[in-house]
């Protein structure tokens, strides 16, 4: 979904005078709706069978037609916002501010390509990018430790895959137990209930045009249910530029 697209359809909205204090319109809740849900890669029966409401809710609410406050708050929570997100008075702001937030969010996003993390060829390729992402919302602590062991298993075959002080690779007979090992830690995260995705990103940087980025999303399948079959997803290209602290260093 291109910048250009969310602002035409945010131009479609039905105009407010701002410093007004009112319920969202439905035409922007159905807006909003949609973008979240589309950024998400889920189909609309996916949000209706995660918010425990009907398909054609789902549709109305896209449609901008009303549907019961219960519906709003459930479709809320399935996408982890509060209760009275889509119905809570506000006060309105003018449109050009409206826009100015549009870009801020949606202006900073690229896609990603992502699969499941599966592979030794993932993993290979993984060690050659210049660093990586951990994504991984709205996991609890309970699973810091199990993250953090996929990311040393990264840091070590990252280390280990490089040419040696001679010029010679590493044997294909020593590499594949790292590649075993990592891949278990991401069985073990799989196991308990985690879809783990990962992807590259080329975002080069001032002096370093060849800067790859490693992603790694780690997300509940309980609070996303489409992730095992995502194929892509919108990383914020300003998260991944050099210096930033949730980069971790493979080199």
């Amino acid at each position: 979904m291109s910048l250009k697209a969310v602002l035409g359809r945010a131009a479609q909205l039905e105009h407010v005078e701002h410093d007004e204090v009112r319920r969202p319109p439905l035409d922007v809740i159905a807006f909003s709706v949609a973008v979240t849900r589309k950024l998400r890669n889920w189909k609309k029966l996916t949000l209706a069978d995660f918010a425990r409401v009907s398909l054609s809710t789902v549709e109305r609410v896209e449609r901008g037609e009303p549907v019961t406050d219960e519906a709003l708050n459930r479709i809320a929570g399935a996408f982890g916002y509060a209760a009275g997100h889509y119905t809570t008075p506000r006060t309105t702001i003018p449109r050009e501010e409206v826009e100015a937030e549009i870009k801020e969010t949606y202006g900073n996003l690229v896609p990603v390509e992502v699969a499941r993390f599966t592979g030794q060829v993932q993993v290979r390729e993984a060690s050659r990018c210049c660093a990586y992402l951990m994504h991984a919302p709205n996991l609890p602590d309970a699973y810091s430790a199990d993250i953090e062991n996929l990311r040393e298993y990264l840091d070590l075959v990252s280390f280990c895959l490089a040419e040696q002080s001679d010029g010679t690779p590493m044997s294909d007979t020593a590499r594949r137990p790292l590649y075993e090992h990592t891949l278990g830690a991401v069985r073990e995260l799989e196991r308990r209930g985690v879809t783990v995705l990962i992807g590259y990103l080329d975002a080069p940087q001032p002096n370093i045009p060849d800067w790859r980025v490693c992603i790694v999303s780690l997300t509940s399948r309980l609070i996303d249910p489409g992730a095992p079959k995502r194929k892509m997803m919108f990383i914020d290209k300003r998260i991944v530029a050099i210096g930033n602290t949730n980069l971790g260093s493979i080199d």
